[in-house]
């Protein structure tokens, strides 16, 4: 969490903190750690992911063929009425579908972002590092720990 203070209450915390000033802020931070992590590259190589990715596909597939059934099913239905009916229905059917597959992908990414967080916690720990910020948020500066979490991915 990164939280804005004013230059008189600026104060080190555990979690990041930005003040009014510039040179405040290197007074804030002065002797701290400060670590950077590709979490871009992290997700693509975590394996969770790359399995996610994989299950999605072969979800996507197996909903393509449901509709492609469900249109040719629909196309020998000679009255337009009973094949409005039936086409309601099987949309019914399509969105509980959609959203059952949509909460199972959510949760299945809270958990991979919750297994990322703590391996870069766990690097930090290890590190005794201060602050850890997302390399794209950071210009210059800071140890970059993408490879050591990497590692841990791979264990």
């Amino acid at each position: 969490m990164i939280k804005k203070v004013s230059k008189k209450n600026a104060v080190k915390e555990n979690k990041a903190t930005i003040v009014e000033s510039s040179n405040t802020t290197a007074h804030v931070l002065g002797d701290a750690k400060i670590a950077v992590v590709d979490v871009q590259f992290l997700v693509n190589q975590t394996p969770s992911v790359l399995a996610l990715r994989a299950e999605q596909q072969q979800n996507a597939s197996i909903i393509q063929n449901w509709i492609n059934g469900v249109n040719s099913q629909l196309s020998q239905i000679a009255d337009q009425n009973t094949r409005n009916a039936t086409a309601q229905q099987y949309q019914i059917e399509l969105n509980k579908r959609q959203q059952m597959l949509q909460s199972q992908y959510a949760m299945k990414i809270q958990a991979i972002d919750a297994e990322l967080s703590k391996l870069i916690s766990d690097v930090a720990n290890e590190k005794k590092l201060d602050y850890v910020f997302a390399k794209g948020m950071v210009v210059f500066g800071g140890t970059d720990i993408t490879e050591d979490v990497a590692k841990l991915l791979k264990k």
